[in-house]
């Protein structure tokens, strides 16, 4: 049972930190029958993966129609990447504004804003809240997940959900056949490359993910993404291998891939992880608009698509000559008008960007994001080009 976090928490009372007011020996053994409960009730099309995340005081602010703010204390249960479940001695009504505070370690307090999407009652005067977030967060900004476990946003993946271009780059002729096998039903196609060459032309003609295999012979994972970060190659990859744990922990860290899974794989890790890439879209480097057809703004995208391309080039030549603030605009001006044009992907690179020339007040410093968002911009289409 994961321990209580939170201001005093070590205390054998909680005291009225919380509205509860319950002890700590109390307040535990009820979440614990309430994750049990959990347990036993578990929906099989449950959307996010809910995580533990126990704290005894987490700051709300609730906004009631017409009224003042109201900050309390209340107790935290778990959270996902679309909402979280809380405990407080009083009912509130569906629809109810709330502001969560949440601590991040990097970068202290973090606001999340929601809403009450269901209020039932425990015992006595203890109610739990079920809070839909506005915009989903990620749960690692938190807590800490281990990167070699269960790390997924999502609980349950729909085929349907399933779309995109995967590229498969030294992968075996066995490997290929068991990943198609898993995708059957979903619209994912694969481009399958037996060298670094084929898997990066592929990748440069629009896809959302390159699996990876570094057990392959004559394929070296270290340089193949040291050349794809070289090159400005924003396509996230994600290698798949049957070197143990600590093995797979050394290529996360050296090599800052988007991620690692252990063989053998089953087809419920496999397309848990491609839901983190492809509907997720937690790595923001899909290069195709999402803009729909009906869309009042559809007849400005082509133009749009042909700007970033020149924003591309500009940058480069900015980079060249190391100038900042020129650098820092583009890349600020990438970020606002992207998302509103379906690039949500370049934009995220963009702000990150941003953020990277804010911090290091250098042009070299941030050239590995830099050329992320240059290849993306490069790489950006209006729609999918036909294979």
């Amino acid at each position: 049972m994961a321990e209580l976090k939170g201001r005093d928490s070590t205390s054998q009372n909680v005291g009225r930190i919380n509205t509860l007011g319950m002890s700590i020996t109390d307040l535990a053994a009820l979440l614990k029958r309430l994750d049990e409960a959990d347990k036993a009730a578990a929906s099989k099309s449950r959307r996010f993966k809910r995580r533990q995340f126990r704290l005894a005081s987490l700051e709300m602010e609730v906004h009631h129609a017409g009224g003042v703010p109201t900050k309390l204390s209340v107790v935290c249960r778990n959270i996902s990447s679309g909402g979280a479940a809380l405990l407080h001695n009083s009912f509130l009504h569906v629809g109810t504004k709330i502001i969560l505070s949440f601590k991040n370690a990097a970068r202290g307090n973090v606001s999340v804003v929601g809403k009450v999407a269901h209020c039932s009652h425990v015992r006595a005067q203890v109610h739990q809240l079920g809070i839909k977030f506005d915009q989903p967060i990620k749960p690692s900004d938190f807590l800490q997940l281990d990167p070699l476990d269960d790390w997924f946003t999502l609980e349950n993946v729909k085929d349907e959900e399933m779309r995109g271009c995967i590229v498969l780059a030294g992968t075996s002729d066995m490997e290929a056949k068991l990943v198609q096998s898993f995708l059957k039903g979903t619209e994912i196609r694969l481009r399958c490359s037996g060298d670094q060459a084929t898997a990066f032309a592929h990748a440069a003609e629009g896809a959302d993910l390159i699996i990876a295999d570094p057990d392959q012979q004559k394929f070296d994972i270290g340089v193949f993404i040291r050349e794809a970060a070289s090159s400005g190659l924003a396509t996230p990859i994600l290698v798949v291998t049957a070197r143990g744990p600590d093995e797979r922990r050394r290529i996360l860290r050296e090599f800052e891939p988007a991620a690692v899974l252990a063989k053998p794989l089953t087809r419920d890790v496999f397309t848990r992880a491609l839901g983190e890439f492809l509907i997720v879209g937690r790595s923001a480097a899909s290069t195709v608009s999402s803009m729909q057809t009906t869309d009042e703004k559809i007849s400005l995208l082509p133009e749009f698509v042909r700007s970033l391309h020149a924003s591309a080039c500009d940058l480069r030549a900015l980079l060249e000559r190391n100038e900042l603030d020129a650098t820092q605009a583009i890349c600020a001006q990438i970020a606002s008008a992207a998302p509103p044009m379906g690039f949500a992907g370049i934009g995220a690179l963009a702000d990150q960007a941003v953020k990277s020339l804010t911090q290091t007040r250098s042009v070299e410093s941030s050239k590995p994001t830099l050329q992320r968002i240059i290849g993306a911009c490069e790489s950006a289409q209006a729609t999918r080009r036909a294979a």
